[in-house]
């Protein structure tokens, strides 16, 4: 039994990491990787909590223990630990490197964390760690897409908090438990629903994972929607909105993807789409869903940061992302299309690879709440096409006149041994579920080579197939189709600048304008007000002596009226003692009929 958070091992451990440089650095985070994933291991699920009164009255849980936080913790470090060993193919971007071990921390802080205000904590140090790898590459549109990605989080993390604030105030406890209703449930579903890239708040993925490096996409892909989900999953009670949020976005995610040119924009859609399968089972708020939500999880970990590996290698060895571009890469790199098609696979459903053994059992889940398994169905056959269409055009077409042919060498080794590792997994899995299914909260079993799950699997690849004949999306590439629903976002913030920039702005001004006047009116007539009243008075006054004065009297009139306002504010107007007495005796009237209303 171990009683450190294994978070704390990454957050101590990322200190040396920018004193140490070269091959030192690299042995020191791959120890790090190494002991991490350790201490996961050993971490039995009856260790003691570890609790810590920082509040008081209100405990926070730093680590506590079940079978499904240590299935989490250990995807979760395993997957830290292979970026890691993909990290080594060059030499270390120590900002890069520590947001990456920071990432792990994050997400290991989430899994293991028994309260509400540490999964926030831990859920603010995910976000800022995940904004420093985008921020640590090179890309030109890196710093806006890190903006925008640091908006949406700053969103949902107060949404998250406020959330957090609501159930203690109600329950009293900050323990992790049922998400409840009203406005709490509210908080919480848009809080976890940002970083679980919900629809329409989902934006923030194509944004900004392609915009980091090979390595950043890769270590971004695993740990902001997966803890997400595992939140989802540990609070429960969500009922069938979340459920029918999940079909949303897988079929939206995979429509998306299908239309996409560039690949990490294609796989980061793919996440929103395999997300939604998670996000799925877990809200049909059974057993089978969340053993296969969770499964889920797992088996996706694994295989989208396969397709994101291998996606990495391409785009070093080629210089290119789009799909448009590239062609004829498993003559050139025949190693990593190997990866890549045994990735794709996987995440196609295909049988005797991990998806397909949880895909199965979220679609089986599934058929709890009503037309739910139709959706995920669809979505299925679209993921199968543009599955084959990333292989197709990325690996299988001819390279004729892509200048691919001449590219000399497969992928580094580090990054070989990381992609090996990763398709040997699925692999494994996919040809022995229990492997997986044994480490579930709920032991649900999982049968892909069921005559049930072959047919359902037929179906689907039948549907894709003929899609594939009649429209034939290979045979035309293209740039892709990148505008999503963040071009209303886009159209809102420009209404809202210029809302802004024009009425407020102009209203602003008018009424500045009309204070200083009235300003400028008081002071003039703060300088002798005895005398402004009077020149009031008889330019209120002056149409009347026109009309009803003769000419000479009226013309003496406007004489007196214009030798006062030159003068003034000079000429000072004489009172005499009985006119000071009588405004005297006015204000005390006044005074005394006021306090007698007041009584």
């Amino acid at each position: 039994m171990i009683g450190l958070p294994p978070a704390f091992l990454f957050l101590i451990g990322l200190l040396l990491v920018p004193i140490l440089k070269g091959h030192a650095q690299k042995i020191w985070t791959l120890l790090l990787g190494a002991a991490g994933l350790a201490m996961v291991v050993l971490i039995g699920s009856s260790s003691p909590d570890l609790v810590v009164a920082v509040i008081p009255g209100i405990d926070t849980i730093l680590l506590t223990t079940d079978s499904m936080r240590q299935l989490a913790g250990a995807i979760f470090a395993l997957a830290g630990f292979i970026v890691i060993i993909y990290a080594t193919y060059r030499d270390l971007n120590s900002v890069e490197i520590v947001g990456i071990l920071a990432s792990v921390a994050a997400a290991l802080g989430i899994v293991y964390a028994g309260d509400l205000i540490t999964v926030f904590v831990f859920w603010e140090l995910l976000a800022l760690s995940s904004l420093a790898i985008i921020w640590a590459s090179k890309d030109s549109q890196s710093s806006g897409a890190g903006y925008r990605y640091l908006l949406f989080h700053i969103f949902g993390g107060a949404c998250l908090l406020g959330g957090v604030v609501y159930t203690i105030a109600t329950t009293g406890s900050a323990a992790i438990g049922q998400a409840g209703d009203g406005i709490g449930f509210l908080l919480l579903f848009i809080g976890i629903g940002v970083n679980a890239a919900f629809i329409p708040l989902h934006t923030w993925v194509p944004d900004a994972y392609p915009r980091a490096s090979v390595l950043g996409s890769v270590a971004l892909c695993i740990f902001t929607t997966k803890a997400a989900v595992f939140l989802l999953a540990a609070i429960g009670g969500w009922g069938t909105a979340v459920a029918y949020m999940g079909g949303a976005m897988a079929l939206y995610g995979a429509v998306y993807a299908l239309m996409q040119d560039d690949i990490r924009r294609l796989l980061s859609y793919s996440i929103i789409s395999q997300g939604g399968y998670m996000v799925a089972a877990i809200g049909v708020g059974t057993v089978a869903g969340l053993d296969a939500g969770l499964a889920h999880l797992v088996n996706d970990i694994l295989f989208k940061s396969l397709l994101f590996m291998a996606a990495g290698a391409v785009i070093l060895r080629t210089g290119s992302s789009r799909l448009s571009d590239l062609g004829g890469l498993s003559k050139t790199m025949p190693k990593t299309t190997v990866c890549a098609v045994i990735g794709g696979l996987a995440l196609a459903g295909v049988p005797g690879f991990n998806g397909a053994v949880s895909k199965g059992m979220v679609i089986e889940a599934a058929g709890a709440v009503p037309y739910l398994t139709p959706l995920l169905m669809i979505s299925a056959v679209f993921t199968a096409i543009y599955v084959v269409r990333f292989l197709y055009l990325g690996f299988f077409r001819s390279a004729s006149g892509r200048g691919n042919e001449q590219i000399p060498r497969d992928a580094p080794l580090p990054m070989m041994i990381a992609m090996s590792v990763t398709a040997l997994l699925c692999i494994v899995i996919g040809l022995n579920p229990a492997l997986l299914t044994s480490l579930l909260p709920g032991m649900s079993a999982a049968h892909p080579f069921a005559a049930s799950h072959l047919f359902e699997s037929a179906l689907i690849f039948a549907g894709a197939g003929l899609i594939l004949l009649i429209l034939r999306p290979l045979g035309r590439p293209w740039r892709g189709f990148e505008r999503d629903i963040d071009f209303l976002y886009i159209r809102a913030g420009r209404s809202v600048a210029w809302v802004a920039n024009n009425p407020l702005v102009h209203g602003a001004d008018l009424i500045g304008a009309g204070l200083r006047h009235i300003i400028s009116a008081l002071r003039t007539i703060a300088a002798n007000p005895p005398v402004a009243c009077q020149i009031a008075l008889r330019s209120i006054a002056l149409p009347c002596v026109r009309a009803f004065s003769d000419p000479s009297k009226t013309r003496a009139y406007e004489e007196r009226l214009i030798c006062m306002k030159d003068q003034y504010p000079d000429e000072q107007i004489s009172i005499w003692g009985g006119g000071y007495g009588i405004i005297f005796i006015s204000i005390i009237a006044f005074l005394y009929f006021l306090f007698d209303l007041m009584k």
